[in-house]
């Protein structure tokens, strides 16, 4: 009704509806109970119910309308922070849109708070997990000088021993902080791939060749799965894809029992060519499969970093695929080993 315009009004109209109802009651009663009307407390009774009918009305109402728009309000202020078109009709139920839109608003902001929480939580685990990387070498840095200090300096053949071990124990700080420097660089998109045309499988030829003697030392063989005569060509980062090619082949190399292989395969596959480095390990179980590529997690963390490695490799990997607009995956079976395969765009 176009009259009704305001909470005043229709509050006014409720009451004057149940007022009517009560009247008309009250003197339907009266007729049929013959009784006398007694008009002056009639009339304190009609506007004691009229008074109370409005206010109670009134109250509701106001206190109804006085919330939805504060929620209307708030999405209109979301929507001014956002800087987003306001994407509600003046045909529409207002006050329901904006409701809706409250209640979108909110549970955003939870997923928010929750994401927050997840990245504190990483925050967290980076810093001790970084702590403790280098909490090793910097111990055994200052053991050897203490030692030095202390007399073993004016022991020729002490002293050569002891600086040589300080300077592998500075050596791995140095790979540790390189490695988080080219994290950080491809974080923020600073390394510019210099993209070239070169076969895939002769890259994976020189790095294995690169990396027999380490792998004849531990009793392990490097092969492929077949023997590839024609080429298989590719545009990307030459020397990114190389380090690739060794992280992956010496992570397989490390974990690989002695008398094992370590095999590398190459698939095509339409637009990109599939490859994988596989070794036959001890395999890694599933819980551990989802975090392989974070900075410094380990699976095995005491012989991880016996073997030499800083925890930044498969992290390094990650980025420098992804950095190529391809992805890396891996699968594991306990007691048969891990097979890593990461994708390259194939030149036609």
């Amino acid at each position: 009704m176009k009259i009704i315009r305001t909470p005043l009004q229709f509050a006014f109209f409720v009451a004057t509806i149940i007022l009517v109802l009560v009247l008309f009651l009250q003197i339907v009663y009266s007729e049929l109970s013959d009784s006398n009307l007694d008009y002056f407390y009639f009339t304190i009774l009609s506007v004691s119910i009229w008074l109370v009918c409005f206010a109670v009305v009134y109250f509701l109402l106001e206190k109804l309308i006085t919330q939805k728009i504060r929620m209307l309000y708030r999405t209109i202020h979301n929507y001014k922070i956002t800087k987003e078109n306001f994407p509600i009709s003046m045909n529409e139920d207002l006050l329901s849109a904006a409701e809706d839109e409250v209640l979108q608003w909110a549970e955003s902001n939870r997923e928010e708070i929750t994401k927050l929480r997840e990245q504190e939580i990483f925050r967290r685990e980076f810093l001790g997990n970084l702590s403790h990387e280098l909490k090793t070498p910097i111990f055994s840095i200052q053991g050897y000088i203490l030692t030095l200090l202390e007399g073993g300096l004016e022991d020729v053949d002490v002293n050569r021993e002891f600086l040589k071990r300080a300077s592998k124990g500075v050596d791995r700080m140095t790979k540790i902080v390189e490695d988080l420097d080219v994290i950080t660089k491809f974080e923020s998109e600073k390394i510019k791939l210099d993209l070239k045309n070169f076969d895939v499988v002769q890259l994976a030829k020189e790095i294995m060749d690169e990396l027999e003697i380490r792998a004849s030392n531990g009793n392990i063989k490097l092969i492929f799965n077949k023997s590839y005569r024609e080429p298989m060509m590719v545009m990307c980062d030459r020397d990114k894809i190389g380090q690739v090619f060794q992280n992956l082949i010496i992570n397989a190399i490390n974990y690989s029992e002695e008398g094992k292989e370590v095999e590398v395969r190459f698939y095509d596959i339409e637009e990109n060519f599939l490859i994988e480095v596989s070794d036959q390990g001890l395999g890694i179980e599933e819980k551990h499969l989802a975090r392989l590529f974070e900075r410094f997690y380990r699976v095995d963390k005491s012989r991880a970093r016996n073997k030499g490695g800083t925890g930044l490799g498969l992290a390094i990997v990650k980025h420098i695929v992804e950095a190529h607009n391809q992805s890396i995956s891996v699968r594991s079976s306990i007691g048969k080993g891990s097979t890593f395969s990461f994708t390259l765009k194939k030149v036609k």
